[in-house]
């Protein structure tokens, strides 16, 4: 029977040998699946260390003003509903903002959903509309099948780590890489799903997120179970454990309240890795227990080489259940390689493209607006790709260091951001950005938020992204890159000569005020 204090000294001595790996798939894969921002952590951290509170209601505290509305209408219908939730709760960005507030409005669901899609399709919104709806469809894909497999990919991570000090950041690649992503993806949408409908209970929630703990563990060992089998299994590992894992919960809370004093940096160098080693650990605690007590469970859990005794530093793939020739290639994918001048010259137009992107879902999904982001008029914001060329020459002999490499990086984009920015002042006396009045900012042109998500981006993009991009990008003949590279730089001058006469300006894009403040 497993026990706190075991597991939290087993972890720990994990996390001691293997801290940087750990840390950083953790705050990568964390980065990759929900856009972490740290500012919000640190304004509610600040206020608590200063004693303010702030007034935004929680998803829990529009529930209850939901029910308490119902309430109080006395179930007469959804007109008396929607009016009392008009009164109370009135979001002012977003897209699902315009759709609320249409509807507490005319007081009708129904129309008022009616209402404000016409509002966006056609009173001189098609386009946005359009847009915004295709920007929902991309969001949700990438919960599904990107966001939702990496979880899984990092469990991979953290049980490897367990018993192979050598564990390889790729390995957050799992699911892809033994071609099982489909099933994960499934498996993972499912345990959404259910989480949400459960959490429209009262307690349903809380619960079964302890009875479906085990599921992306589960998945990680042996992708192939089939969805039903491995809820039922998880609640069959789970039962008579989720108060236990709750207190197991709690006797971090100590760690949480010293995050407060740290501003929530502890949280993401400490807390968050440490917590995904315990987890780690109760997963190979319970499997050990429940393969002890019912060994037909064996075919279900049936990577034995998850416990080893064999002190190999690293995990042998080539005794996985799962393994073949095939697999062993993508899994051998390795950053330490050369990297030829169209390869390089793609990954910086992919690499300004997804910057693009990344900007104008911020936006659009903030304000419900499209913007074109960026000085230049075409869908790339070079000082992403830059920024990633850069530090793929420069820092790729530095990637067996993890820390020197996130450290290294934050100075290479730190200078680029702040030299591009002072230079775009200096010649057209615009901001396309500022970042005044964000914590530990200079000039308002870098920040030390942006600072830690582009070291985060620029060891995602050494590591995993720029091999994986580069083996793709060699499978294209060498003529045909080579006259892609030539037609895409042809156009990037001609974008850059027009936008040096007449940059990309307006609303969103250049609208801030001007400030020198720290």
């Amino acid at each position: 029977m497993w026990n706190r204090a075991t597991i939290k000294k087993e972890s720990r001595a994990v996390l001691r040998g293997n801290y940087w790996k750990i840390l950083g798939v953790t705050l990568l894969v964390l980065f990759m699946t929900s856009g972490m921002r740290l500012s919000t952590h640190i304004d509610n951290a600040t206020a608590y260390f200063f004693g303010g509170r702030f007034e935004t209601p929680t998803n829990a505290d529009i529930i209850n003003e939901w029910y308490a509305s119902i309430q109080e209408a006395g179930m007469q219908g959804d007109n008396r509903v929607l009016e009392y939730l008009g009164e109370r709760y009135t979001p002012k960005k977003g897209v699902l903002a315009q759709f609320y507030n249409r509807m507490t409005a005319d007081k009708s669901a129904l129309y008022g959903f009616l209402n404000a899609l016409n509002d966006m399709a056609f009173k001189n919104h098609f386009g946005q509309g359009i847009i915004i709806l295709a920007g929902v469809i991309l969001l949700l894909l990438f919960l599904v099948f990107i966001a939702n497999v990496l979880q899984v990919g990092r469990c991979r991570f953290i049980l490897e780590s367990c018993s192979y000090k050598e564990t390889r950041f790729e390995r957050i690649l799992f699911p892809w890489r033994v071609k099982r992503w489909r099933n994960v993806s499934l498996i993972m949408f499912k345990k959404s799903l259910l989480l949400l409908l459960w959490d429209l209970t009262i307690v349903g929630g809380w619960i079964k997120r302890y009875s479906y703990q085990m599921v992306p563990y589960l998945a990680a060992e042996n992708p192939d179970m089939d969805h039903r089998e491995i809820f039922r299994l998880s609640m069959e590992m789970m039962r008579g454990n989720k108060f236990r894992a709750f207190l197991l919960d709690l006797s971090l809370t100590g760690w949480y309240l010293l995050n407060i004093l740290t501003l929530g940096i502890l949280r993401y160098f400490f807390i968050l890795p440490y917590t995904e080693v315990i987890y780690g650990k109760l997963y190979l605690s319970l499997r050990a227990e429940a393969l002890a007590q019912r060994p037909e469970l064996a075919r279900y859990m049936n990577d034995r080489l998850l416990c080893p005794g064999n002190g190999a530093p690293e995990y042998p793939v080539e005794s996985y259940p799962l393994y073949n020739p095939a697999v062993k290639r993508w899994i051998r994918i390795h950053y330490d390689r050369k990297y030829s001048w169209t390869s390089l010259v793609l990954m910086f137009f992919t690499f300004s493209f997804i910057g693009w992107l990344w900007e104008v879902s911020l936006h659009l999904f903030g304000d419900g607006v499209f913007v074109n982001r960026g000085f230049f008029h075409g869908p790339w914001l070079p000082i992403y790709g830059t920024g990633g060329v850069l530090v793929l020459v420069l820092l790729k002999r530095f990637a067996k260091k993890p820390w020197l490499t996130f450290l290294l990086a934050i100075v290479v984009c730190g200078t680029v951001e702040y030299l591009v920015g002072w230079f775009l002042w200096e010649t057209q006396k615009m901001y396309w950005w500022n970042y005044s009045g964000y914590f530990l900012n200079l000039h308002g042109r870098i920040c030390a938020e942006g600072l830690i998500v582009f070291g985060l981006g620029s060891c995602a993009f050494i590591y995993i992204l720029a091999p994986l991009f580069d083996e793709l990008f060699r499978r294209i003949p060498k003529k045909a890159a080579a006259i892609v590279c030539a037609a895409l730089m042809i156009v990037f001058a001609a974008d850059a000569v027009y936008s040096l006469i007449s940059p990309n300006s307006g609303a969103g894009i250049t609208d801030y005020e001007h400030t020198s403040q720290l």
